[in-house]
């Protein structure tokens, strides 16, 4: 009888050992491919002068909405919007519209840029290499005022 406690309690030891291995492993596959899925929505712009300005898009709005950067500068647009039921697609018109002019569909070639669905957490950028003004929207939610902005390049 002595000697059955003793094991029991072995037992319970490794059960609980081999639950936190368990454990830390699930962790961390999560939180890499939490990383991976992030890596993957920024665009494949270079920007080798290190020049970079964000853009928050926290509660349906961007933010600043409008801004001023230097030729080469990397715009990186981040989702910090806590409505995980929000996705928001960061577009630009190659006209330099803010709507989609005329079209009920999108045409291969008429976007300067366009992000795939953001949702919380998750990042877009886009390396402008040319000086002007150029008008971007959240595609997701066109004619929502508060979803347009301008990024000025001089």
């Amino acid at each position: 009888m002595n000697k059955i406690i003793p094991i029991g309690i072995i037992i319970i030891v490794i059960v609980i050992i081999i639950g936190v291995l368990t454990y830390q492993t699930t962790v961390n596959k999560s939180d890499n491919n939490n990383m991976t899925n992030m890596s993957n929505m920024t665009s494949t712009n270079s920007n080798s002068n290190g020049l970079q300005a964000t853009v928050t898009i926290e509660n349906g709005t961007f933010n600043p909405a409008n801004l001023t950067v230097k030729v080469g500068t990397t715009v990186i647009w981040i989702d910090k919007d806590f409505n995980t039921d929000t996705e928001y697609m960061v577009t630009s018109n190659k006209t330099g519209n803010t709507e989609m002019e005329n079209n009920t569909e999108a045409t291969e070639g008429m976007y300067l840029f366009m992000s795939n669905d953001l949702t919380n957490g998750q990042s877009f950028n886009y390396t402008f290499n040319q000086t002007g003004t150029f008008y971007y929207y959240d595609m997701n939610h066109m004619g929502d005022k508060a979803l347009n902005g301008v990024i000025i390049v001089q």
